[in-house]
This record gives C-alpha cells, sequence and structure tokens, in this order.
C-alpha cells in the first residue's frame, strides 16, 4: 500500500510539472504573437506612408508583408484590396476584401469597400448586402454608418427590403433620443454643479 501510495505522488508530482512547464511557456508564445502584431503593424503604417508618397510598389509590397507575419491581422489584406483597386484589379481587390472579412467578419472598412467595389462593378445585391453589414454593425455615430444608410437608401434597398425602412428610421430616431438625453443630462449637472459651487 506504502509503494501505491509513493507512485501517486511521484504520478501527481510528474503531472504538476508537467503543469508549470506548461503555464511558463504560454506567456512565451503569446509575447511571440504579440511582437508579430507589432512588428506586421509596423510594416503596415510602412507600406502606408509609402501609399502616401506615391511608392505603390513598396507600400503594396509592405502590405503584404504586413500580412504574412500576422494572418490574423485584416487590415493589411483591406490596405491590399485599395492599392488593387486603385490599379484597377477589381477581381484582386475583389479576393483581398474578402480576405481581410474572412479574417474578421465585423472588419467595417473591408464591408464598405467591398460595398463601394460592387457598386462600381454593377452588383448591386451584393453591394446592398455590404452596405447593410457595414451599417449594422456601426457605430449609430460613425459617419460611415451614415454613408451606409444613404448608400442603402439610394440603391433602393428600401423597395427590395420594405421592411428595412422602419429599423432605419428606428435607428435614427433612437440615436436622435440619445443626443436629446445627453443634452438634458449635461443640462441637469450644470446647473447642480452651479448650485453647489466648486465640488473637490
Amino acid at each position: 500500500m506504502l509503494d501505491s501510495s509513493r507512485m501517486y505522488k511521484r504520478a501527481f508530482r510528474g503531472f504538476i510539472l508537467s503543469g508549470v512547464t506548461c503555464l511558463l511557456l504560454i506567456p512565451q508564445r503569446l509575447t511571440s504573437a504579440e511582437g508579430l502584431r507589432e512588428e506586421a503593424v509596423g510594416y503596415r503604417v510602412q507600406g502606408y506612408e509609402a501609399q502616401q508618397r506615391g511608392d505603390k510598389t513598396t507600400a503594396l509590397s509592405l502590405y503584404q508583408k504586413a500580412a504574412a507575419l500576422d494572418p490574423t491581422y485584416p487590415a493589411p489584406q483591406n490596405d491590399i484590396g485599395v492599392l488593387f483597386e486603385e490599379q484597377g484589379r477589381l477581381g484582386d481587390a475583389e479576393q483581398a476584401y474578402l480576405k481581410a472579412i474572412s479574417i474578421n467578419p465585423r472588419y467595417l472598412e473591408a464591408h464598405a469597400n467591398l460595398a463601394m467595389l460592387y457598386e462600381r462593378m454593377g452588383s448591386k445585391e451584393k453591394a446592398i448586402y455590404h452596405w447593410l453589414k457595414r451599417y449594422q454593425l456601426g457605430d449609430p455615430y460613425d459617419p460611415w454608418t451614415a454613408r451606409a444608410e444613404e448608400r442603402l437608401v439610394a440603391l433602393g434597398m428600401l423597395k427590395t427590403y420594405p421592411g428595412m425602412k422602419g429599423a432605419l428610421y428606428t435607428r435614427r430616431r433612437v440615436v436622435g433620443q440619445e443626443f436629446q438625453a445627453h443634452a438634458k443630462s449635461l443640462e441637469e449637472f450644470n446647473a447642480v454643479t452651479e448650485e453647489h459651487g466648486d465640488w473637490p
């Protein structure tokens, strides 16, 4: 019985040691992944700077490096799509935007860019789909959310999907009510602070 007790202790001790070793390795892996993301962001920033200077070849190369370094980073794919679209390579641009969305389905910029590309290509239904995604996922105070709403109206989306009209106008009304409630709250706060003088 004593031998089996020692055997269990040794097995348990070995299990604990392997668990501790695993826990020690996890932060190193996370640090490595974070380092790759930082490096990818750096390449993306350099790519953007090159693009602003008009050096689109270098920009594309840097965006591709960023995408290769961190395949879970959707922004470089979106940037690649923008460059391809500027070069008239619409099919490649579409693929880059779709790749960005496959990495992060909530990546708003890629939905907006894809919607504009589909409009340019004459694919109205696809454009509506991505404008709608941009609208639904966007912050109500974001100007691009308002832009998505404008495009949905312009594309006749309310004729195609009449039930959506209520959702668009309800959202607009709710945002208006939030602004009014915020303004009223500020007025009440100012009245209270004036009444009590300087608060610490």
